[in-house]
């Protein structure tokens, strides 16, 4: 009897390890925030300079006035970032006319090949609505670095590609940051944490600005 006990906790504590090995791989190892911002921290009170895919600058401070939803990733990016992209599509669609008081915005982090016309082309084949944001090098590096983003060329097979943060994350409407999003999350998650941003937004203060 005392043998069948031991073999029994000894299965369960193998059974704790392999899951506690599931659970810490994935975080070790997925792209990550570089120095992820605290809850409530204004984002939008940096000084970094971009351009849209229209060519109209945005800047940190265009973060203020609406929600906005902060994409990363590139053009080339075989899977991660179109899945998110598509997401986000699915989100604001969801969202209905709600969708109206958030800015969807796609921050490449490639700058050498997302060129204006490249992310203009891009982001045409998610949704209108998304932004596509560009600049130099050194712009974009400012941009992602203030942002907490981890970003780094990798090379592959004579060319290069990107690790990068996939996680999307959330800014009130004045600029602040409030929570993540995931891919791995279902989309209605995503469209409550938005609903819910938007209601504490009206209670806290006047309606958002167009």
């Amino acid at each position: 009897m005392l043998r069948r006990i031991r073999l029994i906790l000894w299965a369960a504590a193998g059974i704790a390890a392999l899951l506690s090995a599931a659970l810490v791989w994935p975080a070790l190892n997925a792209p990550r925030m570089s120095d992820a911002p605290a809850a409530g921290w204004p984002l939008a009170d940096a000084d970094w300079r971009l351009v849209d895919h229209t060519g109209r600058p945005f800047t940190a401070a265009d973060l203020n006035s609406r929600l906005t939803l902060l994409v990363f990733g590139f053009t080339q990016c075989p899977d991660v970032c179109p899945t998110s992209l598509g997401y986000v599509a699915t989100v604001l669609q969801a969202l209905g006319p709600q969708a109206d008081a958030v800015r969807p915005v796609f921050l490449t982090v490639d700058p050498e090949r997302d060129t204006m016309a490249v992310m203009a082309r891009y982001v045409a084949h998610f949704d209108p609505r998304i932004f596509g944001l560009t600049g130099t090098p050194e712009e974009v590096a400012k941009a992602t670095g203030d942002l907490g983003v981890y970003a780094r060329k990798v090379p592959q097979d004579g060319g290069y590609t990107m690790d990068h943060t996939a996680t999307m994350i959330l800014l009130d409407e004045g600029g602040r940051f409030r929570s993540t999003l995931d891919i791995h999350e279902t989309p209605e998650v995503a469209v409550e944490k938005v609903r819910l941003l938007l209601k504490r937004s009206m209670r806290s203060g006047p309606p958002l600005a167009g």
